[in-house]
């Protein structure tokens, strides 16, 4: 009797541990980004879409001073944390005046949040899946 415990536990774990997927951040996002160094804002969506590679590529549209429009395009890279959530990295090079781009988001749900750095600022973004 003992052993068919143990095997039905271990089928158990086994089944609950494949059905965890991490959340795709295939879609389109809405939100903001926020500096941490002077505390500017603006609005900034993104379109995600899946490469063939099974890394992403973002665009990211938004204002910075309300009224200055900016657009870029960067991979982004999944892992998984502990939680079983997605989390995306992107590492970008500048130039040589500004430097590189890096960000590090998790997906939790319809929920996109992170942190990002670049030309000597840093800040947060948070977005919200609306497709």
């Amino acid at each position: 009797m003992r052993h068919i415990t143990i095997l039905f536990f271990l089928l158990v774990t086994l089944f609950v541990a494949g059905s965890l997927r991490a959340e795709s951040p295939v879609g389109t996002w809405k939100g903001q980004w926020q500096s941490g160094a002077n505390g500017h804002k603006g609005p900034m969506r993104a379109k995600i879409s899946m490469k063939s590679d099974g890394s992403y590529q973002a665009r990211f549209a938004g204002r910075f001073a309300l009224v200055i429009p900016f657009v870029y395009r960067t991979d982004l890279h999944p892992s998984m944390d502990g939680a079983g959530n997605t989390v995306l990295t992107a590492n970008k090079p500048l130039g040589p005046i500004l430097g590189s781009y890096q960000m590090q988001a998790q997906v939790n749900g319809s929920q996109l949040s992170g942190n990002f750095q670049a030309a000597g600022d840093n800040g947060s973004i948070r977005m919200t899946r609306v497709r």
